[in-house]
C-alpha cells in the first residue's frame, strides 16, 4: 500500500508542478486562455485524487481498528486454549494472531502515508486555485484591453474622418452664405409684394366697374316717383 501511495504521489503532484512551472505568454490572451482551461482540467483530476486519498486514510483508520478488535479478540480466544491445555489448537490462532500484530504496526505507517499524500494534494488544489484565479483575473484584463484599445482605434478613425470633413470646408466663409442666402430673401420679397400689388389693383378695379353698376341702377327712371 505504501508504495503505491508514494508512486501516485509522486506522478500526481509532479504533473502539478510541471504545470505551475510553465512558461507562457502573458501577452498573449489564446495562450493564457489555453493555460487556464489546463489548470482548470488538472484541477478537476487532483480535485479527484484529494478526495480519493482522503477515502484511503480514512479506510486505514477503519481497517485498523477493525483489526485491532480481532487482535483482542484472538488474544482472549488463545489465552482460554491455553489455559484449558488446548495449546494444540491454539498454536494456529496464534500464527494468525502475528500475521495480525505485524498487519496493525505496519497500519500507522500507511496511515502515515496516505496522510501525507493527502496534505500533500491538498496543498497542490489550493495552489492550482490560486494560479487559476490569477490567471483569469489575467485573462479578463487581457479582453478589457482589447476591447479598450479597439474602442479607442474606431474612435481615433471617426475623428480622423470629422476632422477631414471639417477641413474640407473650412474654405467656406458664414458670412458669405448669410449674405447670399439675404439676397436671395430680398429678391423672394420683391416677387411677393409685386404680386400681392397686382392682386390688389385687380380688386380695386373690380370694386369700381361693381359701383358703376349699382349707379347705374338708380340712374333708371323710376315707376311711379
Amino acid at each position: 500500500m505504501s508504495g503505491f501511495l508514494a508512486k501516485l504521489r509522486i506522478i500526481t503532484l509532479g504533473n502539478v508542478h510541471d504545470l505551475l512551472d510553465k512558461t507562457i505568454d502573458l501577452n498573449s490572451p489564446s495562450a493564457v486562455r489555453q493555460y487556464v482551461r489546463d489548470i482548470e482540467d488538472a484541477l478537476d483530476t487532483m480535485k479527484d485524487q484529494a478526495v480519493t486519498m482522503a477515502g484511503t486514510v480514512r479506510t486505514l483508520k477503519r481497517e485498523k481498528g477493525e483489526t485491532d478488535l480481532r487482535i483482542k479478540t484472538l488474544e482472549g480466544t488463545i489465552q482460554h486454549l491455553v489455559a484449558a491445555g488446548h495449546e494444540d489448537v491454539a498454536r494456529p490462532k496464534a500464527t494468525e494472531l502475528v500475521r495480525l500484530r505485524q498487519q496493525f504496526a505496519q497500519a500507522d505507517a500507511n496511515i502515515a502515508t496516505a496522510q501525507n499524500s493527502a496534505n500533500d494534494i491538498d496543498s497542490a488544489v489550493a495552489k492550482l486555485d490560486a494560479k487559476h484565479a490569477d490567471m483569469v483575473a489575467r485573462v479578463h484584463e487581457l479582453e478589457r484591453l482589447d476591447q479598450d484599445t479597439k474602442a479607442k482605434n474606431e474612435a481615433a478613425r471617426a475623428m480622423t474622418a470629422a476632422g477631414k470633413l471639417l477641413q474640407g470646408g473650412s474654405n467656406i466663409s458664414v458670412d458669405d452664405v448669410e449674405s447670399r442666402m439675404r439676397k436671395q430673401n430680398d429678391v423672394a420679397q420683391e416677387r411677393f409684394s409685386r404680386a400681392l400689388g397686382d392682386t390688389a389693383v385687380q380688386e380695386d378695379a373690380d370694386t369700381a366697374a361693381a359701383v358703376d353698376n349699382v349707379l347705374a341702377e338708380f340712374k333708371k327712371p323710376q315707376i311711379g316717383w
